[in-house]
């Protein structure tokens, strides 16, 4: 019997709506982003050095300047490789899914609904944990403010939650009614990037006598996380770097919105990556040479929930108007762009996860007014405002939220390359996108995998020994609450609902045939996993 809930597109214009014809979905919304509006979104979701900076801590305790300096290396590496594995998988399914379409497109048949599932709570979970992340940063910066320079107020952990609700009614508001101007904003956020960037490394380079000796800075190892090994303690450090290369992937999710996506998303993700590493080392390295006291700026009143004013106040001798004029770029970055790009890449996943049947129809809509999927938006607005009441029960909890994210999303990440690794494309229904890897592949492959599961195995480390409940890292039940949630779900409702893409009552890629010129011969879907797809690139012919 033939399925009409999901929509049909007849003839494909463009090789964009010729590939989501392909999986059985048509074009809703319009293509407002380019190539450079949505690398600069990317940029400014990732926030590379001002992630770093604001989790630098964690590294310096636990390895020393060698762990932030060369651990930040080495996870720039790392994610260039993922990066360049998914820029492959979303040339070929350039949609709004991302993660949980690649893993339907490279997972065969018979397990192709429940493996594209854990994939989707994934991605759906890592990026309502982003967006709570990086809104809550910017909270702490605004209280940061007021802490240092307001000596009647008294920090109550409920003034933060307050700010974030805030701050994120504000951001659904941008996404709802300026979402057609989203692409723009991205513009005056790349500025405010950079600006920050040059500012606050200029003054400290100016400011800080005596620095650091190069010594310290590349080859200091100062194990202060209790564990006997130093090789465990600087692999724990790489926390503040791996969490600095994570949201790039918001590109992946904004994909239905981008002309040319097929074609330009792949150099969006990987061009992401490259830039915010080149950009990044030189201010790590600054940074290192300028970070002197750092007991000192840990022990300030706000070291630990904004280290980076804290040490530009210590640095500026309490000065108010410095402080606050050297680092607004980052909480200005976050307003106009960061807090409402993160929201916007969340909301797109639950509505994509929504008209497969992942979750209720009503999230699946989009508002023709606004050209935005507005009950989506609304429901990560929600999700972000009920999960920032954590912070006033349990602080530590709330803060294991920060290694808990970086470990779901690069799970999300890791689960269709694997995939490819272990099934290469003999059960890819889709002809390849115009970037393909192709010799490179397997090696790349290869390498992002060992570094994802490398990263998995020590974000979960306690961060400190002996483990209290002060310092435990929670990273690992944030993970396990995610797989629990995913597993009764599915059992709940999705087993029987959840209709997924490329499954048997799946889509066709006869319209992506026309619109692309790519020969493609189908099969019974009833009969045989694959489709056989005649194409040079690497993709295996299969009966």
């Amino acid at each position: 019997m033939e399925d009409n809930s999901q929509p049909k597109v007849e003839k494909a214009q463009t090789d964009d709506e010729a590939r989501l014809a392909a999986i059985g979905q048509g074009q809703a919304m319009h293509r407002h982003f380019n190539v450079w509006s949505l690398i600069f979104m990317a940029v400014c979701t990732s926030v590379t050095w001002e992630a770093t900076t604001s989790t630098m801590a964690q590294s310096l305790m636990a390895g020393g300047s060698s762990s932030l300096v060369w651990g930040f290396f080495a996870s720039a590496i790392g994610a260039l490789a993922i990066a360049l594995s998914l820029a492959e998988f979303s040339s070929m399914v350039p949609t709004a899914g991302g993660q949980y379409h690649y893993v339907a497109a490279l997972s065969p048949l018979k397990h192709r609904r429940l493996l594209s599932w854990i994939a989707a709570w994934a991605t759906l979970w890592s990026w309502i944990l982003s967006a709570l992340v990086g809104i809550f940063a910017n909270a702490q910066q605004l209280q940061a403010y007021v802490i240092l320079f307001a000596p009647d107020y008294e920090y109550e952990r409920w003034h933060t939650t307050l700010i974030v609700i805030g701050l994120t009614t504000v951001f659904l508001g941008i996404n709802v009614l300026g979402g057609q101007w989203l692409h723009r904003l991205t513009f005056l956020g790349i500025i405010l990037h950079i600006g920050g960037y040059v500012t606050i490394i200029v003054y400290l380079l100016c400011k800080v006598h005596p620095k650091n000796s190069a010594s310290y800075v590349f080859s200091n190892l100062t194990n202060g996380s209790g564990w006997s090994s130093d090789g465990v303690a600087w692999s724990i450090g790489l926390m503040s770097s791996a969490v600095a290369f994570i949201n790039w992937d918001s590109a992946t999710h904004m994909a239905e919105e981008m002309k040319n996506a097929s074609r330009d998303l792949p150099r969006v993700l990987w061009g992401c990556v490259a830039l915010s590493g080149l950009f990044t080392f030189p201010w790590i390295i600054a940074l290192a040479f300028c970070l002197t006291d750092i007991e000192g700026v840990l022990a300030g009143p706000v070291g630990t929930i904004c280290p980076l004013v804290q040490l530009v106040y210590n640095t500026a001798e309490g000065d108010q108007k410095t402080t606050i004029g050297i680092t607004f770029f980052f909480l200005f970055l976050g307003f106009f762009i960061g807090g409402p790009g993160c929201l916007a890449a969340a909301s797109r996943v639950i509505w994509s996860f929504a008209r497969e049947g992942g979750l209720p129809p009503v999230l699946a809509r989009v508002n023709k007014r606004f050209d935005v999927p507005v009950n989506a938006v609304i429901l990560a607005w929600f999700a972000v405002c009920a999960l920032s009441l954590i912070y006033i029960g349990n602080q530590t909890a709330f803060y294991g939220i920060n290694s808990g994210v970086t470990v779901i999303m690069i799970f999300s990440y890791v689960m269709p390359i694997a995939l490819r690794l272990i099934y290469g494309f003999k059960h890819s229904v889709l002809p390849p996108g115009p970037f393909t890897l192709g010799r490179w592949g397997l090696p790349l492959n290869i390498f992002a995998t060992c570094w994802c599961v490398y990263l998995i195995i020590f974000m979960c480390f306690p961060s400190f020994m002996p483990v209290t409940k002060e310092n435990m890292n929670y990273a690992s039940l944030i993970f396990g609450a995610c797989l629990i949630l995913t597993a009764g779900t599915w059992f709940a409702y999705g087993r029987a609902g959840y209709r997924g893409v490329l499954a048997e009552d799946g889509g066709s890629v006869d319209g992506l045939a026309q619109g692309s010129g790519n020969s493609v011969n189908t099969a019974d879907s009833k009969g045989r996993d694959e489709i056989v797809v005649d194409h040079a690139s690497g993709h295996e012919k299969s009966n």
